[in-house]
């Protein structure tokens, strides 16, 4: 992709930087799982589960909500939706600890609101 950007040489951020660092990292982390996980062996433990009616279920339940949160983001305010998205999500996903519900959503919400919406001034 970078044959037809003119190198103007010596730069250290040229245009065959990024494309060149991201390949040699992607080649790293390649190698690395090679070691981690191939040359080991293959333990019961790394064996998943069989796949149930619970899972699809949950799974089914958790594209619902996402669908939803799509379709209210014009409906309700961006931080609002994110923070009840968030808590079904949770109980879904059988967290019952009052702590988490209550803060993990307005931490979440507060977030990606500070992130999208003052930040990168993304008109949700």
């Amino acid at each position: 992709m970078v044959g037809g950007i003119t190198d103007r040489g010596g730069d250290a951020l040229g245009p065959r930087f990024w494309p060149t660092m991201l390949a040699w990292a992607l080649i790293g982390l390649g190698v690395l799982l090679v070691f981690t996980n191939v040359l080991r062996g293959v333990r019961p433990s790394d064996i998943p589960e069989d796949m149930n009616w619970t899972g699809i279920g949950r799974m089914a339940a958790t594209f619902a909500v996402l669908i939803g949160y799509l379709l209210l983001f014009n409906v309700l305010q961006f931080w609002l939706i994110t923070m009840v998205v968030t808590v079904v999500l949770l109980l879904l996903y059988g967290i019952r600890n009052w702590k988490v519900l209550v803060f993990l959503p307005i931490i979440i919400g507060a977030l990606l609101h500070l992130l999208f919406i003052v930040l990168l001034k993304v008109p949700l």
